[in-house]
């Protein structure tokens, strides 16, 4: 028997399957009769990745038959291992997905998934996976520490109250109770936070123009001043005890606790003064030390 005539590939490899690290001499022996007599727990090499086939060509079976004292009656093929693999499911994906969610009054619609096999193993979907659009990107943990990415296209609601535009809003302009309208529905639950009081919102302005329809977020809007620029507003002087009260013009917007410019509307002058609460200044003056002693 010359080796011409033991490397002689037949027209088709026999394929073995294996579900392990290591392809061991059991493995073999399944895609080869020829190699019954090895020892079933001797291990050959690293199984190949999945989807991947590994093959053993015929002059690695020679050698693999010498060094194991298996005499071979003619010639071998090459062996070809795969590794054991499944395709995924909606009944499987599912559970994994409602557990990694961990929201009983979510909704979670499979649209699409991975549709190459994967080996057999423990599906993970950790939350950091989860995608605005919906993608949710996981991986199969098997063998020892190996993982396969694996994805799953979703349409996950939960029913929510939101408040949208019912008319375009423009940019820097307060905002009436007759522009909103309060909507429900089903919503993703982690974009965003939506706005869900109309009252909280009128008057506020929007930092760029909404069109109608658009769900309002916090960030799309600034909040309202208590004195808007060109506001009439209560002044209150208080110099020691006394106290004087008369209505000026603020020559800046503010809000409570700061500082805005008003023009006094007897001389024109403006004078600085604190924003007590809507449309309500005041402004404090300290007697001279000399004033106090004198009193």
């Amino acid at each position: 028997m010359t080796l011409a005539y033991l490397f002689a590939i037949a027209p088709a490899f026999a394929c073995g399957i294996v579900d392990s690290d290591r392809i061991l001499g059991k493995d073999v022996a399944a895609a080869s009769p020829a190699f019954a007599a090895l020892d079933p727990n001797l291990e050959i090499g690293a199984s190949p990745l999945p989807g991947v086939q590994r093959v053993l060509r015929p002059e690695e079976l020679v050698r693999l038959a010498k060094q194991n004292g298996i005499a071979l009656d003619g010639p071998v093929s090459a062996v070809c291992i795969e590794r054991a693999t499944e395709p995924l499911s909606v009944e499987k994906l599912l559970p994994v997905l409602r557990q990694a969610l961990a929201m009983d009054n979510a909704k979670i619609d499979i649209i699409d998934f991975s549709r190459f096999g994967a080996p057999h193993g423990t599906l993970d979907f950790p939350k950091s996976g989860l995608m605005l659009s919906g993608l949710w990107r996981g991986r199969v943990l098997y063998g020892q520490s190996h993982s396969m990415p694996v994805w799953v296209k979703t349409r996950i609601t939960v029913q929510r109250t939101w408040v949208e535009a019912a008319e375009p809003l423009p940019a820097g302009k307060p905002i009436a109770v007759s522009q909103l309208i309060l909507k429900s529905g089903p919503r993703f639950p982690f974009e965003p936070p939506l706005m869900e009081s109309v009252d909280a919102l009128v008057g506020r302005r929007p930092v760029r123009r909404l069109a109608a329809g658009t769900p309002i977020v916090a960030v799309m809007l600034t909040i309202a001043h208590d004195v808007e620029r060109g506001d009439l507003v209560a002044v209150e002087v208080k110099v020691g005890g006394a106290i004087l009260d008369f209505e000026a013009t603020a020559e800046s917007s503010g809000r409570a606790g700061e500082s805005i410019l008003i023009k006094n509307p007897e001389n024109g002058r403006t004078f600085s003064a604190s924003i007590q609460d809507k449309r309500h200044v005041l402004v404090e003056k300290l007697l001279p030390d000399k004033l106090v002693m004198d009193k």
